[in-house]
């Protein structure tokens, strides 16, 4: 298919009005694709369902399902010219920003709170009346990312590009990652590590595994530390992967403990959320919470060889569910988009470089306006 026929069909379900997700998962080729055709909100707590899920930052509300199994669908076009301008990140909110940074600093200092994220919301004037090429563009510019286009009539037009996995579950094969600490790419990821951004992400990575540590493990490992790049940034990142012991249902209960993770929280959880809502001058709504497929079944056989071609028993169909931190995001409307960022608040933060930090962050998404 070709990239305009695609274009075409998603134009056409967003004028009327029609629920759909379009997304690439991290360095694949191809790119998924469900359409509803109806305009009913289907939604989930159990995450029992197979289909496409949308959860907010609120992890008592129900996420939202756009229920069925993606087409696959290769799309033969040439690259998307688009001029790639650096837009201008207004920096009225940056005394604001900076405040609420000081006052998290003063209550990690005074109190038991170790780390909390704080995020803000920023609104550009775009020229855009439709989210169809923004994906196009954001899937071209971040081909390492999980990129994608969801809508529903009912609750809004979603895009983002998300470096970060909030877990990958197939069969009983478990993959999450330890995400934290942010500073831009200068060409090279051969670069020097401050304290401050070390610690943070072992705090992340040491609350991941305390939380996984409550469930049946055949085997567990915690990877060493690396930098990852992603797109014009780069963070820590350590992996964490397990083979679970057969359990019904598994996904409820490790969504339940992993999300909110403390790269989008904070620590200890109940105390950051806490802080989170009581200072944060907005709901973040869907921004740091998750999305992805759920309960697909998948064909993991292993590579055919001459002595395996035959053999039925390499045929293996796994329940598979890969889930992202909604990062790197924003929400679409004609003429107006909604920037999310946010970035780790510890003891040994600067207020002035974690406004920065989100700077940053806002430009890497609105580099695709």
């Amino acid at each position: 298919m070709s990239q305009e026929e695609l274009a075409s069909q998603l134009e056409t379900h967003f004028e009327k009005q029609l629920p759909f997700v379009i997304y690439s998962k991290p360095g694949a080729a191809k790119l998924q694709v469900i359409f509803q055709e109806d305009k009913k909100l289907n939604t989930t707590s159990t995450y029992e369902e197979e289909g496409f899920v949308f959860a907010p930052f609120d992890s008592n509300q129900p996420g939202i399902l756009i229920k069925g199994k993606p087409t696959e669908i290769i799309v033969s076009s040439a690259a998307v010219e688009f001029n790639s301008v650096e837009k201008t990140i207004e920096t009225k909110d940056a005394d604001q920003h900076i405040a609420l940074v000081e006052k998290a600093i003063e209550t990690i200092t005074d109190s038991d709170l170790k780390k909390v994220v704080l995020s803000r919301k920023q609104n550009l004037s775009i020229e855009a009346s439709s989210p169809v090429p923004l994906f196009f563009r954001l899937n071209q510019k971040y081909p390492t990312a999980f990129t994608y286009l969801w809508h529903h009539p009912e609750v809004g037009t979603w895009l983002g590009a998300t470096p970060e996995t909030l877990l990958a579950l197939k069969g009983q094969r478990l993959e999450t990652m330890a995400l934290a600490g942010t500073q831009s790419y200068s060409g090279s990821t051969d670069v020097v590590w401050g304290l401050k951004e070390q610690e943070e992400q072992q705090m992340v990575t040491d609350e991941i595994a305390s939380k996984l540590a409550g469930f049946d493990f055949k085997s567990f490992r915690v990877h060493d530390r690396e930098t990852y790049r992603a797109g014009g940034l780069l963070h820590l990142r350590t992996k964490i992967t397990g083979n679970l012991a057969p359990t019904e249902n598994p996904l409820k209960a490790l969504l339940s403990a992993l999300h909110p993770t403390p790269a989008v929280c904070g620590l200890p959880r109940d105390l950051a959320k806490s802080f989170i809502n009581e200072h944060e001058s907005y709901d973040r709504g869907f921004y740091t919470g998750f999305l992805g497929e759920i309960n697909q079944l998948q064909d993991h056989s292993k590579r055919r060889t001459r002595r395996n071609v035959e053999n039925l028993a390499y045929k293996t169909v796994k329940k598979t569910s890969e889930l992202y931190v909604n990062l790197r995001c924003m929400q679409f409307k004609p003429q107006m988009a909604s920037l999310y960022v946010g970035g780790g608040i510890t003891a040994g933060s600067d207020a002035k470089q974690e406004w920065q930090e989100t700077v940053n962050k806002a430009q890497t998404i609105a580099s695709i306006l």
